[in-house]
């Protein structure tokens, strides 16, 4: 279905608003996918997102406000998340003994199998999405959002 048929409209007043609205559409898509992947786990999309990060630091602890920069969605309240994650047990929270106003957080082992569980229909997820494209159309589209993203961050950045 073309981005026209989703939105119910024609014309776009240029290229690239046309372009921002897809994806925007297609960012949402990923999204509802995904939720129905991790739904029948008991996992949100943002505690998957904090689940990876934790697995990746391989066993060494890292503080919420870490956490927090290295998530897709970082407006996500990673407090809130990181409780959710220890309640279900699948992550462990630990004061910092020389900084009692940080804690760190380590991945458990029920949570590393909820996420050995998820790999490969979240592998599937990103290669069905993906069919049609060839690695050079992949590596051309990085390239393009690579730019859109660097251009967001100067936006965002308030010393621009």
């Amino acid at each position: 279905m073309k981005l026209e048929d989703h939105l119910h409209q024609s014309k776009f007043s240029d290229g690239f608003q046309k372009l921002h609205l897809h994806i925007l559409v297609v960012a949402r898509q990923l999204d509802l996918l995904a939720r129905r992947i991790l739904q029948p786990h008991g996992i949100t999309p943002p505690q998957y997102n904090v689940l990876r990060i934790l697995r990746g630091q391989d066993g060494a602890p890292i503080a919420v406000q870490s956490l927090a920069a290295r998530m897709v969605d970082p407006s996500s309240n990673t407090s809130r998340i990181v409780d959710k994650l220890v309640d279900k047990g699948w992550a462990d929270r630990q004061v910092c003994p020389t900084d009692r106003r940080r804690a760190d957080v380590r991945i458990t082992d029920s949570g590393l199998a909820v996420l050995a569980k998820l790999d490969r229909p979240m592998q599937t997820l990103g290669t069905d999405t993906m069919i049609g494209l060839s690695p050079d159309h992949a590596t051309d589209l990085n390239a393009a959002l690579s730019k859109v993203l660097n251009n967001t961050d100067n936006l965002l950045d308030p010393q621009s």
